[in-house]
């Protein structure tokens, strides 16, 4: 097993403490909980109809950027 440090900010170790103790588990446990779910979780096979909605709009049309530009217009 592998040890890493993950600095924190004083409220968020706070938070992550009181949080993890009150499902019964430490810190570490509920963090290394957490990692296994999303290695799990993106590892698992797509389900059907998702892999059927791929691709539905052209790469041509550039979502993102269209995104972008609509919320710098919203928040200026």
């Amino acid at each position: 097993m592998s040890t890493i440090t993950v600095l924190l900010p004083d409220d968020d170790l706070a938070f992550l403490r009181d949080f993890s103790a009150a499902q019964g588990i430490s810190a570490e446990a509920f963090l290394a909980r957490q990692a296994r779910n999303l290695r799990e979780h993106l590892q698992r096979p797509q389900r059907p109809e998702v892999l059927r909605a791929t691709e539905i709009i052209s790469p041509e049309v550039g979502g993102e950027e269209t995104y972008r530009e609509h919320l710098e217009k919203k928040h200026a």
